[in-house]
């Protein structure tokens, strides 16, 4: 089992830890940071925040990536949209960030490019994972 130091902590982890403790979670607004989990992306202080039970001002996001990528996980910067906005910005059950507006073609678009940006870099960290199991 994984020991870390986490904000001169120790921390005992594994990847179906953090799995179950995160099962049935709502993922919070990306910003910069993501980790993949479930099907979705999460910030990774959301996660290590919730699994932990700390207090997210004890570490960085840089130390909590550190320890989801050491269990397994992929983790990430977000990217960017051309309005500037993050494209990990989870929309509501109408498509839209808080609104009830209906979404547009244009926003659509956007979420299937960043749906199609998502499995590019999946696909590309798969492929990193099986070249380092390979050698």
């Amino acid at each position: 089992m994984p020991t870390f130091t986490v904000g001169r902590r120790p921390l005992t982890l594994t990847l179906a830890q953090v799995a179950e403790t995160m099962r049935g979670v709502q993922p919070e607004p990306i910003r910069e940071h993501l980790v993949e989990l479930h099907g979705t992306v999460f910030p990774p202080k959301q996660v290590l925040a919730t699994v932990t039970g700390w207090d997210r001002s004890t570490f960085t996001t840089m130390e909590a990536q550190r320890v989801l990528i050491r269990v397994g996980f992929v983790c990430r910067r977000a990217g960017k949209r051309p309005n500037g906005e993050s494209a990990w910005v989870h929309l509501g059950a109408e498509g839209t960030e808080g609104t009830a507006e209906s979404p547009t073609d244009g926003d659509r678009i956007a979420r299937l490019e960043d749906n199609m940006l998502l499995a590019q870099a999946a696909i590309k960290g798969l492929h990193a994972r099986l070249t380092l199991l390979e050698a």
